[in-house]
């Protein structure tokens, strides 16, 4: 529940889920106390999904954006997702879910040759 800044060359390492506020010099004082319930309000409608594999090292896909390797932990917006699990000489593996807030979600890819 805590704001943190990102350079610009590193916002494309934001999680998936994770919303981000873009603010200059005195503006950044004035939303500070709003920034604050935003976060507040955005970690109540996340859920957590742990991604493990029998190859780890596999890389994970959320909706479409690389977010890590196996095993991973996911914070998700609360809603309909989907994840894929590729390593090279495998087919690939995916998953249409829907996760709530507050719950947490175990998947485990079996990926084949």
């Amino acid at each position: 529940g805590v704001p943190v800044a990102v350079g610009e060359k590193d916002r494309e390492y934001i999680p998936v889920g994770v919303t981000t506020t873009v603010v200059k010099g005195s503006e950044e004082e004035k939303s500070e106390s709003k920034r604050a319930s935003q976060v507040t309000t955005q970690s109540a409608e996340i859920g957590t999904v742990t991604v493990t594999s029998i190859t780890e090292g596999a890389d994970v896909y959320a909706d479409g954006a690389f977010v890590g390797n196996c095993p991973a932990i996911l914070k998700l917006g609360a809603g309909k997702h989907t994840l894929k699990i590729s390593l090279s000489g495998y087919k690939d593996w995916s998953r249409d879910f829907t996760i709530q807030a507050g719950s947490e979600l175990r998947l485990t890819a079996t990926l084949e040759k």
